[in-house]
């Protein structure tokens, strides 16, 4: 490999007090670049601490597994299935489930909730009782306990109450006329006992015992809408030995497939913002071509010169195109450099809060370096290759 070209696009790259417009244009090429570079690492570090903290968040509420029917809204979890899926190795705890949109009213006040059944395994799998924020947990001894989302309290104006009763309602299904309430409505009464927080998803949920979910529903004592499952394995080998096992009447479901909507969101975020700031780095590229087209004519006799002494068209191209490569190479290590301080402070030391307990979500990762990398010189390469061809003696 010839290595002159390069030898001599490094010589190129600032070239001393005879060519100021040619180092002006340099300088200012390579700091747009590097600052895009800086940018850009921080901007795809700060989305990947956003993701990891939603994750968190979102994931937390999610089972690792969960089964439910691929026909209708319910199936019975009779001993026989729930046999199988205890036996398949992996798994820890199971909870039946059962939930459907209600009416709820206390005291006057109404709202739109979804009423969420659950057994006593569930606080194993979901840790229900770490996240109530005013009372008790959800109490499987007591059939008419009652724990409400914060949308919901503030609705009804509904904290602790255990004098007057919650009622709930969903509509019966049938035909014919409708001549009182008790025709239209089922309907079960329980106890405000407590308050939790979750997230924005869980805010206008109901929990109660299962049993008064079905009571609720009309439901037989075991028919469900889901079971959730607790696992220590592998969750795509416990799914496939689920499936197996369960046949085409169950659905199988893991953690990141209940959590499939939300990471569409957050990618589909991701790389808006990402072809935006390749928009950017787009747009701060067209100093790199002014400084290599003005690089080839400031140096128009020297290339006259070189070719006298046997360089080639070919090789005075490829020095021009090395130049382009050579102010992004250095650029882009400038704002790799720049962009990792500012990423390691905030991790480290949370420069930019949300508030005073917070921190803003910043995360190293090295696939955004690699991104970062392959932009900023495939970007320049293309720039610089497009402009060294116009080279001529």
């Amino acid at each position: 490999m010839n290595l002159f070209p390069i030898k001599l696009a490094g010589r190129y790259i600032f070239s001393g007090k005879n060519a100021i417009e040619v180092n002006v244009i340099s300088w200012i090429s390579f700091l747009s670049l590097g600052f895009v570079t800086a940018c850009l690492i921080v901007i795809l570090s700060v989305f990947s601490g956003l993701e990891e903290i939603n994750i968190q968040f979102y994931g937390n509420v999610n089972p690792d597994i969960k089964i439910e029917a691929t026909k209708g809204k319910s199936f019975l979890a009779n001993d026989s299935l729930m046999q199988i899926i205890d036996k398949t190795p992996g798994i820890t705890t199971t909870s039946k489930v059962l939930e459907e949109r209600a009416f709820i009213d206390y005291l006057g006040k109404n709202h739109i909730v979804t009423v969420k059944g659950v057994d006593g395994n569930f606080n194993n799998i979901f840790g229900l009782d770490s996240l109530i924020l005013f009372g008790a947990n959800l109490d499987f001894n007591d059939p008419k306990s009652l724990i409400i989302g914060p949308e919901v309290s503030s609705r009804l104006s509904l904290y602790l109450d255990e004098e007057n009763p919650v009622n709930l309602y969903v509509p019966k299904p049938g035909k014919g006329l409708i001549t009182s309430q008790e025709d239209a409505f089922n309907e079960v009464n329980g106890f405000s006992k407590g308050i939790f927080r979750i997230n924005d998803k869980y805010s206008q949920y109901v929990f109660a015992n299962l049993s008064l979910a079905q009571k609720l529903l009309n439901y037989k004592p075991d028919q469900i809408s889901a079971i959730e499952i607790k696992t220590n394995g592998n969750n795509s080998k416990i799914k496939q030995d689920l499936e197996k096992e369960l046949g085409k009447d169950f659905r199988v479901l893991t953690k990141q497939e209940l959590n499939a909507a939300f990471m569409k969101m957050m990618n589909t975020e991701n790389l808006i913002i990402y072809l935006i700031f390749i928009l950017i780095l787009f747009i701060a590229s067209f100093n790199l071509a002014g400084s290599v087209a003005i690089l080839i004519l400031n140096k128009k006799n020297q290339s006259s010169t070189l070719h006298s002494l046997g360089l080639n068209i070919s090789q005075i191209k490829r020095t021009f195109f090395y130049t382009g490569v050579l102010i992004s190479s250095y650029a882009l290590i400038f704002g790799l450099v720049i962009g990792s301080v500012l990423v390691f402070a905030q991790e480290y030391f949370g420069l930019v809060r949300i508030n005073e307990f917070l921190a803003f979500p910043i995360k190293f990762n090295v696939f955004n370096y690699l991104i970062t990398i392959i932009s900023v010189l495939g970007i320049g390469s293309i720039i610089s290759w497009f402009v060294s061809r116009e080279a001529k003696l």
